[in-house]
């Protein structure tokens, strides 16, 4: 048997019609079919016996052969006879001639494409009309508002920036999601104290979050979108109550007197010691929920959508 480490060699050799190096390159073509074969030179011609225990299969004997010999692109030999039969049999089975100068495969030269040359970007007014047509104004600007509210109101909503009150959004949305609030106390009020206690931060969230899936089960994506906004803004708000926990400087509805929500949680949980490690858990979610929803929100704001 031929060594793998021989056949390069080997098959230069049949290329320049080293008789020997193209017989045993044969023999090797169709040595997994359990087929011997016997080579006879004659000039240009190949005279091919293959013998094996049952008559070798002309097809597929013949286009092993051939592609072998046609691999190697050489031109010393121009027709081949292949003869198969059984071992045991007098007289060949099948005869086929083969004439490789007529079969020898082109070689298709591949064209380079036309190298273009690449134009610089350049963002024109036009450009941007085109973009914006697409989308539903008044709603493309909402979110554009709310985009850049998040942008530069967000670092607002701390203990400080909240007693401080500049920030009129921030404080007008508290006023409404102040009633929430409130609700979710009376709401829980029969369920133990601590849900009770909770029942405040709890219920602010659930309501928006409450009718932004209601919103996106009835396919109203945009308004959806907005909804998630207003869940995201209740997060912020109520990471301002965790993080004052233990300072307890926030004015409360009531006065002094009345109980501080998550001063009571967090010392109930043993979490007191690290409210602000729970309230910038409540921001961080919060600002994530409200990324979701800008990206959500200029995406439904198409007027295909």
């Amino acid at each position: 048997m031929t060594q793998p480490d021989r056949l390069p060699t080997m098959r230069q050799r049949a290329k320049q019609g080293d008789r020997e190096a193209i017989t045993l390159l044969v023999r090797r073509a169709i040595a997994h079919k359990h087929i011997t074969a016997a080579v006879v030179f004659d000039a240009t011609h190949l005279d091919i016996y293959l013998e094996a225990e049952t008559t070798p299969d002309q097809q597929v004997a013949t286009t092993l052969i051939q592609r072998e010999l046609l691999s190697l692109r050489q031109t010393a030999i121009t027709t081949v006879t292949i003869n198969g039969k059984q071992s045991t049999a007098n007289q060949p089975g099948w005869v086929q001639e083969l004439q490789l100068d007529a079969v020898k495969p082109k070689v298709a030269t591949l064209r380079q494409p036309p190298r273009s040359r690449k134009q610089p970007f350049t963002l024109t007014l036009n450009d941007v009309w085109h973009f914006l047509a697409r989308f539903h104004p008044f709603k493309l600007g909402f979110v554009v508002f709310l985009a850049l509210y998040g942008l530069f109101g967000a670092s607002n909503y701390t203990v400080d920036g909240f007693l401080e009150g500049s920030d009129r959004v921030m404080m007008f949305l508290h006023g409404v999601n102040l009633i929430f609030h409130e609700a979710g106390h009376t709401i829980l009020a029969g369920f133990g104290q601590f849900l009770h206690i909770l029942g405040g931060s709890l219920m602010q969230v659930m309501v928006p979050a409450v009718i932004a899936g209601y919103f996106v089960v009835t396919r109203q994506m945009y308004a959806g979108a907005i909804a998630l906004c207003w869940t995201a803004q209740n997060l912020w708000d109520v990471s301002i109550y965790i993080k004052d926990a233990q300072e307890r400087s926030l004015p409360l509805l009531g006065g002094e007197a009345v109980l501080h929500d998550w001063h009571f949680l967090l010392l109930d949980l043993h979490l007191l010691a690290h409210d602000q490690l729970v309230g910038g858990v409540a921001f961080f979610l919060g600002s994530v929920l409200y990324l979701i929803a800008i990206v959500c929100g200029i995406y439904y704001a198409r007027l295909e959508a």
